[in-house]
């Protein structure tokens, strides 16, 4: 998948979690992990200009995904100190956002080895192409559409 699939993948996943996260702790941690989701729906593509680094390999991987969550948890902490549960909120999100991540490219042909090194297995569907453009703006188009619906419902009930 490309960058478009990943980010309008990752708005469609956390979509529903704007009004849940609004009511039982703020508006403004809801948006803050919208921002996270968003932030790191791209972040194991790092690997594309890096010559060292094989594409899919290390930021590709469950161990990847946990990194980024306790540095999304900590950076969540520190953005909202207030409020309660923020470094375990920002962690999930944010390791859940790099699994989503990882979940579209299992999608495609070149797939992954998500649990590399330990476990070298190489997952693929195989459904369709990285490069497919339908496939990348249907992902953001429905996806940008179901976080912006669930904001303004959620801002809505806020008012």
């Amino acid at each position: 998948m490309y960058r478009d699939g990943h980010a309008g993948f990752n708005a469609l996943l956390y979509a529903p979690f704007v009004p849940l996260v609004s009511d039982r702790w703020s508006l403004r941690l809801a948006l803050v992990g919208a921002v996270v989701a968003l932030g790191v729906a791209t972040l194991p593509d790092l690997d594309q200009p890096a010559p060292r680094i094989r594409h899919r390999g290390p930021t590709h991987t469950v161990w990847f995904a946990l990194l980024v969550g306790v540095v999304a948890g900590i950076g969540t902490a520190i953005v909202a100190p207030g409020a309660p549960d923020a470094f375990a909120f920002g962690a999930a999100v944010g390791a859940g956002g790099v699994l989503a991540h990882l979940a579209g490219d299992v999608v495609t042909p070149m797939g992954i080895s998500p649990f590399a090194p330990l476990w070298r297995a190489h997952v693929t569907l195989d459904w369709f192409a990285s490069k497919n453009a339908r496939i990348n703006r249907a992902l953001l188009l429905v996806g940008s559409s179901a976080l912006a619906a669930s904001l303004a419902l959620t801002l809505s009930l806020a008012a």
